[in-house]
């Protein structure tokens, strides 16, 4: 629901940061900014004309004042996407041999997708998942610099 309501106010605020004056007459009504489904699911759509004017002009002072913070929110999101997400191996790591399973303090699993053997003794190492340009996962042993593909198994 938060990601929703983070459109919803981020789309909003589209309409209403280049100016305070006068942003009700600009702003189209979450009627518009939804899809039927949406509106749907969210109970909107059964809303009275009072309920639904009450809850636009909420939405305008809402996001009015928190679009700034929503636009910093979304855009940690973006730059820990683009750093990819540090963990670590747990237990003994003894590197990989053609299908090894990566188990991750964090709960994810990863698992080797291309081959290659690298072997390595390492208790707990520090690793780095990130995605390459076609969307598929790589693994680093940071503190090896390195890295091998995988693809997430788990979480």
């Amino acid at each position: 629901m938060r990601i929703t309501f983070s459109i919803i106010a981020t789309l909003i605020s589209l309409f209403i940061l280049p100016s305070a004056f006068g942003a009700e007459e600009r702003f189209p009504g979450i009627k518009e900014l939804m899809t039927a489904e949406e509106l749907q699911a969210s109970g909107v759509d059964g809303l009275s004309r009072r309920q639904l004017e009450a809850l636009n002009n909420w939405l305008i002072r809402y996001t009015a004042n928190e679009a700034p913070v929503l636009q910093a929110e979304n855009e940690e999101v973006i730059e820990v996407v683009k750093r990819g997400m540090t963990s670590k191996i747990l237990g003994q790591f003894n590197g990989w041999s053609g299908k090894t399973r990566f188990v991750l303090e964090n709960g994810q699993v990863f698992e080797q997708r291309r081959p290659g053997r690298w072997k390595i003794s390492l208790d707990n190492p520090e690793v780095l998942v990130t995605q390459n340009l076609m969307g598929a996962y790589v693994l680093e042993v940071v503190s090896e610099g390195k890295s091998i593909g995988v693809r997430r198994i788990s979480r």
